[in-house]
């Protein structure tokens, strides 16, 4: 984020949280999100068949992602507290941060830790791809949908020029099979105009959290 900060790059893909402190910090300009983007979840996984649901985790050893990760941090911790009434340093014996979403999941199979938060797309990935066999975790709660991912270009790219940007991402459609290969490879099945107004909630919870 430093580089685009010194205006070293003009076009980024934040995850939701980066973009809020480069929107914040550098005056960062929303350009474009994934059809997904807009109602992203994380994943609660275990590879212990013992645990059946989130009760039989208290006291357990738990893992996030990176501490900046929206998906593998910040927007599970607010959906344990508002959802399930649990502040995570209470409830489990043990936190420990992997600082990559595909380390938390091999964590939890490895026995590393008995619980953990990965983002939703990851976890499907790792097991359409096989780095994880279907037996290696299993899901036992999803978090509600937020936003998250997003396209954004620094302030000093011209008005007209993030407009040719933003029309050309919205201009990609499965129906062209040359595009198709891009959007697959982007886990997405078409764009839609991003806006900061798209990131409030998660801009009000970052703030309640201390992460703004």
């Amino acid at each position: 984020m430093d580089f685009f900060g010194e205006g070293k790059f003009d076009l980024a893909y934040f995850g939701g949280a980066t973009f809020l402190r480069a929107y914040t910090g550098y005056g960062a300009v929303p350009l474009v999100m994934r059809d997904v983007d807009s109602r992203f979840t994380s994943t609660l996984v275990v590879a212990n068949e013992d645990f059946r649901n989130f009760e039989e985790l208290h006291g357990k050893r738990f893992g996030f992602g990176s501490k900046l990760s929206t998906s593998g941090h910040l927007m599970p911790r607010y959906f344990m507290k508002v959802e399930l009434g649990v502040t995570p340093e209470k409830y489990f014996r043990s936190i420990q941060y992997s600082g990559q979403h595909d380390r938390t999941a091999y964590w939890v199979r490895d026995g590393k830790v008995d619980a953990g938060f990965v983002n939703s797309e990851i976890i499907r990935g790792m097991l359409a791809d096989g780095r994880l066999r279907p037996g290696d975790i299993r899901i036992i709660w999803t978090t509600p949908p937020y936003a998250d991912y997003v396209w954004a270009v620094h302030p000093q790219v011209r008005p007209v020029d993030r407009e040719k940007l933003q029309q050309t991402f919205l201009a990609l459609s499965v129906d062209n099979p040359q595009h198709e290969i891009i959007l697959s490879n982007l886990s997405a099945t078409g764009f839609y105009p991003a806006s900061i107004a798209d990131f409030s909630r998660l801009q009000q919870i970052m703030t309640r959290l201390g992460g703004l």
